[in-house]
């Protein structure tokens, strides 16, 4: 069942009440009517599993008929993507948000053929932020990935947290198998994985990372598009870290 993202002062227990884009987009879009159910969410991860009593376009009422507690967190982990051309880009970060990533770093490489211009980035960032968060309202989770400013390679990795494990996806399959490498890790370590851009990272690119502390490790012997290859890293981990949220 999907969940909704509320603000805390929405819960006034046993009522929600509901205002504004999410209530339009219940009422409008999802064409919700009372007597429907589903899971709403606070800032501080409490789910809400409630019943929807009063719809319309500027309000929505709901009765709580079950509270829970937060869920276990998701294991911490950022994707560094290099920014791809087109609608690429927005289907990744919706699977990426439904696979469990908690952190979204979009990269600028050497090889990056959509570049952010400054006037624009603003209202692309907003765009992504709804995408994220509508895919993980879909999907169940507490909360949407945080998504960073967009970096360079050099910048991203000097801001990862000591504790994390790094790695960068290499298209040659001479080096280690990353769903191995992962499994001997402690299960709660934060991970910190990089893909590059449609023509891949270069050589130096790859050095600096190794430098850097990251780990070059390969998913197999196909030549995986740089989605994809994001994607099938993510399921991995997803698949090794326990129960989801």
């Amino acid at each position: 069942m999907p969940v909704y993202f509320v603000d805390e002062s929405a819960v006034r227990p046993p009522v929600i009440t509901i205002r504004g884009q999410l209530a339009r987009h219940l009422a409008g879009a999802l064409r919700m009517q009372p007597g429907e159910q589903c899971w709403f969410v606070d800032p501080l991860e409490r789910r809400y599993h409630s019943e929807l009593t009063a719809v319309s376009p500027d309000r929505i009422t709901a009765t709580i008929l079950r509270e829970e507690p937060p869920a276990p967190p998701l294991r911490p982990v950022t994707l560094a993507q290099a920014i791809l051309k087109g609608h690429r880009m927005d289907w990744l970060l919706q699977k990426a948000s439904e696979l469990g990533a908690t952190r979204i770093v979009p990269l600028v490489t050497e090889r990056t053929i959509v570049r952010p211009r400054r006037e624009r980035w603003p209202a692309q960032l907003d765009r992504w932020r709804t995408i994220l968060l509508e895919a993980a309202q879909q999907s169940g989770r507490n909360r949407p990935p945080e998504l960073s400013q967009a970096s360079d390679l050099r910048t991203a990795l000097a801001d990862v947290s000591p504790d994390s494990a790094r790695f960068i996806l290499s298209e040659h399959d001479h080096h280690a198998l990353f769903g191995r490498a992962v499994t001997t890790l402690p299960e709660d370590q934060p991970l910190f994985v990089v893909v590059g851009p449609e023509g891949g990272l270069s050589r130096d690119e790859v050095s600096f990372a190794e430098t850097m502390g990251a780990r070059a490790v390969s998913l197999g012997r196909l030549t995986l598009r740089a989605e994809t290859a994001a994607l099938a890293a993510l399921a991995l981990i997803h698949g090794l870290s326990g129960p989801p949220s």
